[in-house]
């Protein structure tokens, strides 16, 4: 039932990304609305059916599919306020895909296993918030290429589709701050979760290849929104050091499992 209501999801977030892709290229009244019903009963579905699994399993992902798919949740989630908050649905045609994306792996069945080194009595709070900064971090790269998309057709002096359909480059700017600094409060819960309660033997790190990434992707945006605030750090270089820690979080993301063949030979 739970793959039945991840599957009609999956289909509804790729009916309002074609349609959010469509209002981009030739805007038309009923494209943002449709987008927002399918994209929200397509959310509700997954969230019902992402619920019941994490239920059955005391509130703890248990693979790599499951994990995709509450980033994939997360995703449309902030697709959807940030189109409601801004009134801008284009964004969506940007956001939405990606969190469409994200869900085709959580289809295919997992490929790998939370490490065994990851156990824990809040261990189900330690992976929703890192979940919830992927996501957000994610939102915010995407925001950054957009920027960087729309920043090269005013130097080339080419004003485009982009140009003439997307938000001002200040609101673009604004709004990856905005998702930087979400991300960067779940890094920081994410960072101290895992070292004061996760493995349940007291403060201290194992210097994991997980751990040693998490940290530096939070000096990395905790630098980049020092250097907004103090220095006054805006436009290219900031989408710049966006990406590229979105890049290193990556990493860490995938650092958290093991693959289920080499899980398997060892047990």
């Amino acid at each position: 039932m739970t793959h039945l209501l991840h599957t009609i999801a999956l289909h509804e977030y790729m009916t309002a990304a074609l349609l959010l892709l469509a209002h981009l290229v030739r805007p038309f009244k009923l494209g943002p609305p449709l987008a927002r019903l399918f994209a929200g009963s397509g959310a509700l579905l997954h969230g019902a059916a992402l619920g019941t699994l994490l239920w059955a399993q005391g509130g703890e992902p248990v693979g790599l599919a499951q994990a995709c798919s509450a980033v994939s949740l997360a995703l449309v989630v902030i697709s959807l306020f940030v189109e409601l908050w801004y009134r801008q649905p284009v964004l969506g045609a940007f956001l939405l895909p990606l969190g469409t994306a994200v869900l085709v792996p959580a289809q295919m069945g997992d490929s790998g296993v939370l490490v065994p080194s990851l156990k824990g009595p809040i261990l189900p709070l330690h992976v929703t918030v890192a979940l919830l900064a992927l996501a957000a971090v994610a939102a915010a790269a995407g925001v950054a290429l957009v920027y960087l998309l729309m920043e090269r057709q005013v130097k080339l002096k080419h004003f485009g589709i982009l140009f003439s359909r997307l938000p001002p480059l200040q609101v673009l700017d604004e709004l990856n701050r905005r998702l930087v600094v979400w991300g960067f409060v779940a890094i920081s819960l994410t960072v101290i979760s895992g070292a004061f309660f996760v493995r349940g033997t007291g403060p201290g790190l194992s210097w994991s290849a997980k751990e040693v990434t998490t940290l530096a992707a939070w000096v990395m945006f905790g630098a980049l929104l020092l250097a907004r605030f103090l220095a006054g750090w805006r436009g290219r270089r900031v989408a710049l050091l966006t990406m590229a820690g979105f890049g290193v979080l990556l990493i860490s993301f995938f650092s958290a499992f093991d693959p289920v063949t080499r899980v398997a030979g060892v047990q």
